[in-house]
């Protein structure tokens, strides 16, 4: 599981998807820089942790590759917005589309679910793909 803060995120990358998903990757794989020229050099010092989550951030990322960095950047900003204690209490995994409102009036919140792969809405809620893979059986 990863706890994160998007907005935070989204600010120090300046809204640059490869940059999102390098932070994700460097926050999930817990990788440190190799130097001061490395990528991830500028975000090694920052804590980006916080209420917003992840259950499966690993398998996401493993299979990013099949998506664009748009898609996975959206993903994870509404993934975001679910309530973590819901998550706690019930084991809430999806997003109540009341919790899809955007900062202007004129946009459609819907707008960022179509032609999304990672998304799907059912019953009145957003489901993440990842978020309810399911574990592996040993």
């Amino acid at each position: 599981m990863l706890l994160y803060n998007w907005n935070k995120i989204f600010t120090k990358c300046e809204g640059n998807t490869v940059e999102i998903v390098k932070v994700l990757k460097m926050l999930v794989e817990k990788q440190l820089p190799k130097n001061r020229f490395d990528d991830i050099y500028k975000y090694s010092d920052i804590d980006f942790s916080g209420q917003s989550f992840l259950i499966h951030p690993d398998v996401l990322l493993y299979n990013s590759y099949k998506y664009s960095f748009r898609d996975v950047c959206i993903y994870v900003a509404l993934a975001s917005r679910r309530p973590y204690a819901l998550y706690r209490a019930y084991g809430k995994t999806t997003l109540d589309l009341l919790f899809l409102s955007t900062a202007h009036e004129r946009e459609d919140p819907f707008y960022y679910l179509e032609n999304n792969r990672l998304l799907q809405i059912r019953n009145g809620e957003v489901h993440f793909l990842y978020e309810e893979a399911p574990k592996e059986k040993h």
